[in-house]
């Protein structure tokens, strides 16, 4: 039979109270089996470890029009640079841009790809048809990495048009590139 211990602090001088809560339902609150601290709504999670963290987020911005008619992919001018802290870790790839054209029915292409210009998972071609003279239609585009590196690695964003000039951002707009670093 496991016991349970409890053992002050004899520097400290405050009571500790362990209360129950007032509930007409029996619990058992089961403790891990394993050291540690119990974390709590005040506590400091910088130090937290596991799966599902966020260690990093970095962020790319470009307010320059970028043109083209091109039906192969070029690149967005847009790009962003991150050094994984273990090579374990999954990349998140968040880019987000306005698209303009002034033929209605026209398609731009959209990827994410690593620095040698390859589609990541779930960026490999994202479609996105312009269905009115709408001047400026926003976009975001999502994808995953597993760089399996803690080099650095460059992320950029490319784009692609079907028979017209399609303009990504403008003066008024903003297209960003977020790569998030996420415990696997």
């Amino acid at each position: 039979m496991s016991k349970i211990a409890f053992k002050p602090n004899e520097s400290g001088t405050a009571t500790f109270t362990i209360e129950a809560p007032a509930t007409n339902t029996d619990r058992i609150f089961e403790l891990p089996d394993e050291a540690g601290k119990v974390l709590t709504s005040a506590s400091n999670l910088a130090g937290v470890t596991g799966v599902g963290k966020v260690l990093q987020v970095v962020r790319a911005t470009d307010s320059t029009s970028r043109v083209t008619t091109s039906t192969s992919f070029v690149d967005a001018s847009i790009s962003v640079t991150i050094t994984p802290t273990s090579a374990t870790s999954v990349v998140v790839l968040v880019w987000s841009f306005y698209a303009n054209t002034s033929n209605v029915g026209r398609t731009i292409f959209a990827q994410i790809t690593d620095s040698s210009d390859v589609a990541l998972s779930g960026a490999e071609e994202m479609r996105f048809v312009v269905a009115s003279d709408i001047l400026n239609t926003s976009a975001t585009l999502f994808a995953y990495a597993s760089p399996e590196t803690t080099s650095a690695v460059t992320y950029k964003g490319r784009f692609a048009a079907t028979g017209s000039a399609i303009t990504l951002n403008n003066d008024r707009n903003t297209g960003q590139l977020y790569a998030i670093e996420v415990a696997a």
